[in-house]
């Protein structure tokens, strides 16, 4: 449902982007270009990204971004869904995937899919998930260490914090030594890799003083922003960091058991989960005065992954119990109910406060856009509220003759708007999205529903883990059943509305009659 939300007019951060794809159109594109901080960050993942897409569609076009971005968020649920069951055991898949749908279904994440450049979130974590697994875990010099090394390599090169998972993927071989008492030759060689390219991520790190406002200044900031991200999906709740990492207190203590039956598997959650907390910490102390009013949304892509593990820990231990295990399961049933809720919660949160909000000043930036471009009056552009951040930033941008080569129709006068090539399939699966993840959901209850009556699947009726995975595929499909009849016309006629309301109440009567025309043309599909 995030697509309800999404703009055709490029957004904060894209605007900034431009000067990227004016090399691109004018033919002066250096691979240097990919390489060049925004940020912190060094974005080259994303900006190859943005390159494939802008030359598939031949316009760039910031919807059909978002529809791409959902395919790559798509593509880390089915690598971790893989590498969940090549620890876990196949027996598992029906499981395994009934649980990661209820965390890739919601629209918590929703900030990253509607703005363009956020796919090096998406990167940070397939990257991230490759490099953890294959260093931590493959056999030096195979073709999957290698991979595993190329992956630690490029996630350098998507968020600042990419060198995290060379970093967890080395404590997991600590990790192991300690508990058999002694470190391999091969699995040194691997240690001293990730060792390795996290001193080069280091080297690779950059400095903006422009961002120095929202880091955190005193160790009380600093453990104030590290609590908020742990209790996530509990916004506000300082307690729940002690809740959710139960399991995985739980599980590193039985872990250390001569007789323990899964290494493999608990050193696989441990080290996601390490690489979670590493993230909470990172963005605590660069980000701890932002978002503290609103979740931050492009964030989520990092703290599920510690809810994640601590989800599957709980299963781990259930299964791993040949006494007491009904309880265990009881447990772990309460458990991830709690976090199933949370998700909702969160979702609706950020959905209402965050999507809805942002929807709705991109509106009154498409109102001044699309007004510019039929008239060219600047100063009526420059009125504020306009294009955020930075009217004369759009402004300059939608005045390059060579940028309008590759601007979306949005920022061209009506005359010659065109779409790109990609346009019509990407309408389609907008306007269609709800429909398919109804019936993927629909699919798995199915499914799950079978397993219990029939016993199929490893599932039976007496089963408090099937039971789990039936009531988690009702809860997300309930969530966005909910929102079955919101339709992207309906959300802008209430926000079309409300921003005549603002503007009324500021005594811009002008700017109340432009929207409250525009909401007159969508009253036909208000709810």
């Amino acid at each position: 449902m995030t697509w309800l939300y999404g703009s055709p007019l490029p957004m904060w951060d894209q605007w900034y982007q431009a000067g990227f794809f004016k090399d691109y159109a004018n033919g002066r594109m250096t691979w240097s270009d990919f390489f060049v901080s925004h940020n912190e960050h060094r974005m080259f993942a994303s900006r190859v990204l943005d390159v494939v897409v802008l030359w598939a569609n031949g316009r760039w076009e910031p919807l059909v971004q978002m529809t791409v971005n959902a395919f790559v968020h798509a593509a880390f649920a089915c690598g971790l869904a893989l590498y969940l069951w090549d620890f876990f055991g196949r027996k598992n898949a029906w499981l395994i995937c009934a649980l990661l749908m209820v965390f890739f279904a919601l629209p918590y994440w929703g900030e990253n899919a509607i703005w363009g450049p956020n796919s090096l979130y998406y990167f940070t974590d397939i990257f991230g998930i490759v490099a953890l697994v294959e260093l931590g875990f493959g056999k030096t010099a195979s073709w999957r260490w290698w991979l595993g090394f190329c992956a630690a390599i490029l996630g350098l090169f998507t968020t600042a914090s990419g060198l995290l998972a060379p970093l967890s993927a080395g404590a997991i071989i600590l990790l192991r030594a300690i508990k058999n008492h002694r470190l391999e030759k091969e699995r040194l060689i691997s240690f001293i890799v990730c060792v390795l390219v996290v001193g080069l991520g280091l080297s690779l790190t950059v400095r903006q003083q422009v961002n120095d406002p929202l880091q955190a200044h005193n160790f009380v900031q600093f453990s104030k922003a590290l609590t908020r991200n742990l209790s996530w999906p509990f916004y506000n709740a300082p307690g729940m960091p002690c809740v959710i990492g139960l399991p995985l207190a739980w599980l590193l203590a039985v872990y250390f058991r001569p007789n323990f039956a899964q290494p493999r598997a608990a050193e696989f959650l441990l080290g996601m989960a390490l690489w979670s907390a590493l993230q909470s910490a990172t963005i605590a102390y660069g980000r701890a005065n932002y978002g503290d009013v609103v979740p931050q949304s492009r964030y989520s892509e990092f703290f599920n992954v510690l809810v994640i593990a601590a989800i599957f820990a709980a299963i781990l231990i259930v299964q791993l119990q040949e006494r007491h295990r009904f309880p265990g399961a009881i447990f772990a049933l309460v458990y991830i109910g709690i976090v199933i809720y949370g998700l909702c919660n969160m979702s609706q949160i950020v959905v209402e406060d965050l999507l809805a909000p942002t929807r709705m000043w991109n509106l009154v930036a498409e109102e001044r856009v699309q007004r510019y471009m039929a008239g060219g009056n600047a100063s009526d552009f420059l009125e504020r509220p306009s294009v955020r951040p930075d009217p004369q930033l759009a402004l300059s941008v939608l005045q390059d003759k060579d940028l309008q080569r590759v601007l979306p129709a949005i920022c061209l006068p009506p005359a010659s708007a065109v779409t790109g090539r990609l346009w019509p399939l990407s309408q389609w699966l907008q306007e269609h999205s709800l429909a398919i993840l109804s019936g993927g959901l629909i699919l798995f209850v199915g499914l799950c529903g079978f397993g219990l009556a029939r016993g199929k699947l490893g599932l039976t009726a007496l089963d408090p883990i099937g039971i789990l995975a039936l009531l988690a595929c009702l809860a997300a499909l309930g969530f966005v059943w909910s929102k079955h009849t919101v339709t992207r016309n309906s959300v802008e006629y209430q926000l079309q509305e409300e921003i005549a309301a603002n503007f009324k109440g500021a005594g811009n009567l002008q700017r109340a009659a432009i929207h409250e025309q525009k909401a007159e043309a969508l009253k036909q599909f208000a709810n």
